[in-house]
């Protein structure tokens, strides 16, 4: 069975960290793990393995492919600024509010 492998002094991981920073994110609710040893890594052929990324808050997860020559930066940043990793809906946006019991269209 594949091990995700946490690593926290990687340059790409380095990378991520300083970009969720400047975007005013708080680093410690995101799980960032690399994987470049596994088997489905080197099954889809990918040298510098497979990045992934986690709001622990929201449980959004992506996957990203972190070798030569992939956009993984960019990718991220897009997922980014799209709000896939935006903050969880509150609870009350789904709750059913009523509406009036009367139609004022009444006469």
């Amino acid at each position: 069975m594949a091990q995700m492998i946490r690593t926290d002094s990687s340059d790409k991981v380095m990378a991520l960290r300083h970009m969720l920073q400047a975007r005013g994110l708080d680093v410690r609710d995101f799980d960032i793990e690399e994987d470049s040893k596994s088997g489905i890594s080197q099954l889809l052929g990918l040298a510098g393995g497979i990045l992934t990324l986690r709001r622990r808050s929201t449980g959004e997860i992506r996957v990203y492919a972190a070798g030569p020559g992939s956009a993984w930066f960019a990718s991220i940043a897009t997922d980014l600024d799209r709000g896939y990793f935006k903050n969880a809906a509150p609870a009350a946006a789904f709750t059913r509010r009523s509406g009036a019991g009367v139609s004022a269209l009444w006469v």
